[in-house]
Order: C-alpha cells, then structure tokens, then sequence
C-alpha cells in the first residue's frame, strides 16, 4: 500500500530494545527492492528464522500448451475441476514471464497450510464464496466482488467460510496506480475509488508452539518448511507495505460524452500489464453516441477478460466465469448486432461485472487451458 498504517504495539523508536513480559521482541524489516523500497516493520514474539525442519521441493514449471496457435480464445472454468489447495494446487491458465492467471474451486475449510509467495506479488479475486484471509499482518473477511492484494514475502492462510472460487492474478509491483495518487498517497478528486473503500487488516497475535508447515513458492516451484511456532507471532507492526482489499461494488466507474476507452476503470497496475475492472455505469451522454466499444486491435497487448457476474452487452455466448483471451494484431469487439442493439439505451445491465487483464507481452497458454477452450470462438463475429 502507499499510506501509513499501524497496528499492536511497536516501540518509540525503531531498531531499538522492545521488551514485552521480560522477552525481547524479534524486529523484522519486510520490504522491497533492497532497502529502497516500501516497507514495514514487524515485532514477533520469537525469532522469524527458525526452522525446525527443511522439507521437499516440488518442481512446478508450467506447461504450455504448445499448438495453441495464435487467434483468440474463450476457457470455461465452469468445466475445471476441484483443487484440494489454493496455493498448491491453483490450476494455471495463462502466464508469460510477467504474469500468471488461475483459477481455483475450493470447499469450505481451513487451510493446514502456511504460504509465502516469495517470487510474486498475488491478487486472488473473489469470484464467488465467503473467506477470512490471515496473515502475519492480521485477518480481514472477504465475499464475493473483492479484490485481495497481497505483497511478494507475505505469510499468510484462508479459512473458507463456504465453497469458494477464486481468479488469481500473480506478478511484480501490483500496486495503486501512480496516477490516482498525490505525494503523500492520498487518492485524488477524480479516481476509480477511495482510501476510505480500501479494507485493512486487523491484527491477530498467535503464541503458539507446535509443527506449522510453510509452503514459499518461487517461479520454478515450491519448498516446504517446518518450524516450532505458529508465524502469526507478531504483537504490532507499521509501514506502507501490507496485504489490503478492495470490492468491485465500491469502485466508481468514470463516465463521458463519448466512449471511454477501458484505461479509465484501471484498478492496478504492474509491471508490465494493468487490471481494470468493468463495473455498471452510466453510457455517455452525447445524442448520437455509441455506447457500446468500437472494434479495435490493440496491437501491442493481450486482452485477458474474465466475466464475474452479469450479461455482457457487447458478447453473446458468455456464461458467468468464462476467460476470453483477444490476441494483440486481431481486431474484436462487438458482436453481429450487438452495436444497434446498444443504442438509445442508459446504462450497462445493473450486475456486469468483469476483470481485465491486458499484458504488454504475448501471452502463452497451459496445458489446462486447452480442457476447457472453445476452439469455435475465433468465429463468434461471423454469425
């Protein structure tokens, strides 16, 4: 995040003797880039380094699907599988060395697991269900429309109040776009939401002994921890670095006289590709606008859209928690009659909601991707 927060107790000044019941607390510096970057400082109970026991590694190179060919594409998540793990068994979609999209669909229960990302930022979009998210930094609750921004390095677990189903957005530097901020980190008059819609975690402390396993993923797979303490140790912390939340229904959609081209519903950006989030709005108010999108061919991005809730007016054939992917040097966008039948009306239908992602490289898709793919998509704008 980019404004300061505290919560617990943390001392007068930092780097300094902090002493709770005769115990001297564990500072730890969790930051980015270096020692150059956004951070926060963290007092645990006990030392953060210990493990009792180095478990396996697991490899986990994705594999792509290599005929794929390159034309556009529509994926079912309807038609995966369970995953017995949100961290582990995440099924991967789509993925270029910036990003990597999955989906999960889980049962209701708490995760045995502890997990760390420690190669990427993560996003986990609350398609459908009801989650307390814990972490090291504390416990938010989380349903359905919220995005869950959690920072590289995080430890963290979910307690699954209800099935639940999840797209999953992992790369660097997620963040707040720069051009919603002033210099102090205040979002400005004018941008897509708020500080105040924007939910916090609210500390936890655990002091407990016993076997935790941490899993920490990197790009090429997973190693296992065992350590003597549960990690969620930490009696206070402040910084600018921390997991946060955000729900699509408190986004405030920016409207015009004309089309407004998907730039404006920017909710993050990254390195290397952006997430908007199509949310219902107003159409524009010139007489003879079209208030659907024009046709275009975005030659230097992949469009990745993934459809939440809602009847898209711009699509036919699309079901709730359908992927479509639109190659960059193929032009799309309206259906046949979709443009006629747009005109003259108001506003988007009241439950649209979709999440894009558009990538600066060319994507490459999975081996799980071609289960599920409509290969007759490409020629859903002939009839």
């Amino acid at each position: 995040m980019v404004f300061y927060y505290r919560q617990g107790e943390v001392p007068k000044k930092r780097h300094t003797v902090f002493m709770k019941q005769d115990k001297l607390l564990r500072e730890e510096v969790f930051g980015l880039n270096g020692f150059s970057g956004r951070f926060s400082l963290l007092y645990h109970l006990n030392p953060p380094t210990r493990i009792a026991k180095l478990g396996e590694w697991k490899n986990n190179v994705l594999e792509e699907w290599k005929d794929a060919g390159y034309r556009h594409h529509k994926l079912s998540t309807s038609k995966l599988r369970k995953s017995n793990d949100p961290f582990l068994d995440r099924i991967a979609l789509i993925f270029n060395n910036d990003v990597i999209l999955s989906y999960v669909k889980i049962d209701e229960g708490e995760t045995k697991l502890f997990y760390r990302n420690a190669d990427f930022d993560e996003v986990y979009y609350v398609h459908e269900g009801e989650i307390t998210f814990k972490s090291v930094f504390g416990e938010m609750e989380l349903s359905q429309g919220d995005y869950l921004v959690i920072p590289r390095g995080t430890t963290y677990k979910f307690d699954f109040k209800k099935s639940s189903e999840l797209f999953i957005i992992e790369g660097k530097q997620i963040e707040i776009p720069k051009s919603y901020r002033n210099d102090y980190g205040q979002l400005i008059e004018g941008s897509f939401y708020y500080n105040r819609d924007i939910k916090l975690p609210v500390l936890k402390t655990f002091d407990e002994k016993g076997e935790y396993t941490l899993v920490i993923k990197t790009i090429q797979g997973y190693q296992s921890l065992t350590l003597d303490s549960n990690p969620f140790d930490v009696i206070g912390w402040d910084g600018y670095l921390y997991p946060f939340a955000l729900s699509v229904y408190d986004l405030e959609p920016i409207t015009g006289k004309l089309h407004q081209p998907p730039t404006v519903y920017t909710t993050f950006t990254a390195n290397n590709f952006v997430i908007c989030t199509f949310v219902p709005r107003l159409f524009d108010y010139h007489p003879q606008s079209i208030p659907i999108s024009y046709y275009h061919d975005n030659v230097d991005a992949d469009e990745i859209i993934f459809y939440s809730s809602g009847q898209f007016m711009s699509r036919r054939g699309i079901s709730k928690g359908d992927i479509t992917i639109h190659r960059g040097g193929h032009v799309h966008g309206p259906q046949p009659g979709a443009v006629e039948s747009s005109l003259n009306k108001r506003s988007t239908y009241n439950d649209e909601v979709a999440i894009m992602v558009e990538t600066q490289k060319r994507v490459k898709l999975t081996s799980y991707a071609k289960e599920v793919d409509d290969p007759s998509y490409p020629l859903s704008w002939y009839t």
